[in-house]
């Protein structure tokens, strides 16, 4: 953030967002998710098999117009594992009607179907229990013949993968038997890391009964992260280093039934959902998901809804949009729109001005802006930092007190929870200060803040550019950009070669040069008096050099965008 009096450049940082805007039918794709259906194959508590058949009559007819191209069920099909065979006569009656071929399905619609605990006979053991009412229906041999069908797990179809693909993307979907005491995890493990090497090229979803609990506050986009089941923790464990991982999916926990989680590794965010509403009344009276992929706008939506009541869920644990493939501490860059790439934006005394938006009066003159994801959901809300008072204002009416004059805003996501904390640099004492964190005491007398996800766990790291020697230094250690020191150099930190790790990098003003870090030459661009604004403004996920000068920004290979009172006019070359 560069700043002057009375004017502040906020966002030019995604080279990406100038695409045609004509969108393919193919973009845009959902997946259908259907939970616990127990109680509606048991007629028990109220539910009715009716409930069942309604959702999936909901999919097929749906199918052409929401481009449904593939549907899981959660598990815990049946109620009573191997005691009433009449429930498996239910549950195939709701779900072989996705196979009636239609228009575009020559084999009906691909799906899947996890085996949950109320399957098992014996339940929770997958070697010493039996689920032949499960494979009677839903075994190996209905399934040989489906084009979708990748293959199983030992000698029945308990554990299984699919293969489809949707949106131009190519798909893997592993299905991983409900285990709670660890009876074949390393076996099931074993496996499910064989198909992710073998079909690296293929983004893959995995589905299990049991993954995460329910979010302990209301609403999936509010902090606090529910833990994973025993099972998925060491099914996590094992699998979070396959870069292809993108999903997961499950069941089970009904006494809340909905949940969100997201974890970071390498550079990977893998994103966690539960759903599951056989504690609501009358089993759950038919609610069921779908989710809906946005390739060109890089986003998840999520609806809940029942076919057979025609209830919709609204809260926000139920209806929700979230970033599908870049986290927002890498590869969005104040994204105010959710559209997937930097927004240009200003901010002078009290007014913000941003790209395609009416001005907006959100603070007053003294404040620094302090735009950030503050509820999780993929886009930039406003805030801004009053020295004077010691308080943050965020966009929603919430105040924050923290912090005092001379400190810096720095907030950003430090927990890896999706959220924005509020935080402030204190040079005076070199502290670090975090709303709901321990404060960290690290800096340089000469530093100037540099927090960025240089790890790629889906977390900020704290760091600091030292000015008096060019030297990089991280709560991940030292880390030189092996460049000599030329004083004036601005550090512009950034996932300039898209691997969902931030690279150090400063822009040289003396030479008109951008160094980055593990590129091979500088990229020649700007002088002096240009303002640094990098950013993705090609949605691809990657960072790229960019300045601000005289109401335009130049990009690489003579590209620039001419930018009037903040709206974007033209991207010319």
């Amino acid at each position: 953030m560069m700043m002057k009096r009375g004017f502040c450049i906020l966002l030019l940082l995604t080279m990406g967002g100038f695409s045609n805007a004509q969108q393919k039918e193919e973009d845009e794709f959902s997946i259908a998710v259907i939970p616990d259906t127990q109680y509606y194959t048991a007629e028990k508590n109220g539910g009715k098999k009716e409930m069942f058949t309604a959702q999936t009559e909901w999919i097929v007819k749906n199918a052409a117009k929401e481009n449904i191209r593939y549907v899981i069920h959660l598990g815990d099909i049946s109620e009573d594992g191997e005691k009433f065979p009449q429930q498996w006569v239910n549950a195939a009656a709701s779900m072989y009607l996705l196979e009636k071929p239609q228009a575009g399905y020559p084999q009906g619609i691909p799906y899947g179907m996890a085996v949950g605990n109320h399957d098992q006979t014996k339940s929770q053991y997958p070697l010493s229990g039996k689920t032949d009412q499960y494979n009677k229906y839903f075994g190996i041999e209905h399934f040989k013949g489906k084009k979708w069908y990748g293959g199983h797990y030992g000698d029945n179809n308990d554990s299984h993968y699919d293969l489809f693909e949707a949106g131009g993307i190519k798909f893997i979907s592993i299905f991983l038997e409900y285990d709670s005491y660890g009876e074949d995890i390393e076996g099931m493990n074993k496996w499910a890391s064989q198909l992710l090497e073998k079909y690296s090229d293929r983004k893959a979803i995995l589905v299990s009964h049991s993954i995460i609990h329910f979010n302990k506050t209301t609403g999936t986009n509010k902090k606090g992260f529910p833990k994973f089941s025993k099972q998925a923790q060491r099914v996590f464990d094992r699998l979070k280093s396959y870069p292809n991982v993108m999903l997961t999916l499950s069941g089970h926990v009904g006494d809340n039934g909905e949940g969100y989680r997201q974890d970071g590794y390498a550079g990977n965010i893998i994103r966690s959902f539960l759903s599951d509403y056989q504690s609501r009344p009358n089993g759950g009276h038919g609610l069921m998901r779908l989710m809906k992929f946005s390739k060109s706008k890089d986003l998840i939506s999520v609806r809940t809804f029942s076919p057979y009541t025609g209830e919709e869920e609204k809260d926000a644990d139920s209806e929700f949009t979230l970033p599908w493939f870049h986290h927002t501490n890498v590869a969005r860059y104040h994204d105010y729109d959710n559209d997937q790439h930097t927004d240009i934006a200003f901010f002078s005394r009290g007014v913000w001005k941003i790209a395609g938006q009416p001005d907006i009066a959100f603070g007053k003159e003294g404040d620094i802006p302090a735009p950030a994801d503050y509820n999780g959901d993929g886009k930039t809300e406003l805030a801004v930092f009053r020295p004077s008072e010691g308080k943050f204002y965020l966009q929603g009416g919430e105040v924050v007190t923290l912090g005092q004059a001379g400190d810096i805003p720095v907030c950003g996501d430090y927990d890896g929870d999706g959220f924005a904390e509020v935080a402030v640099y204190r040079p005076a004492t070199l502290t670090w200060y975090f709303d709901g964190l321990d404060s960290i005491r690290f800096g340089h007398k000469n530093g100037i803040p540099v927090p960025a996800d240089y790890d790629g766990d889906g977390m900020l790291d704290v760091g600091v550019f030292r000015t008096d020697n060019s030297l990089w230094q991280t709560s991940l250690g030292n880390i030189p950009l092996q460049v000599k020191h030329i004083p004036g150099d601005i550090p512009v930190p950034g996932d300039y070669d898209g691997d969902g790790r931030a690279e150090m990098a400063v822009f040289r003003p003396s030479t008109g040069e951008w160094i980055i870090d593990r590129f091979k030459e500088p990229v020649k661009l700007g002088k002096e008096g240009d303002i640094p604004v990098p950013g993705n403004y090609f949605r691809d996920g990657k960072t790229y050099p960019a300045v601000y000068r005289d109401g335009k920004i130049y990009l690489e290979n003579g590209h620039t965008i001419t930018a009037n009172q903040g709206k974007i006019t033209e991207l010319v070359k």
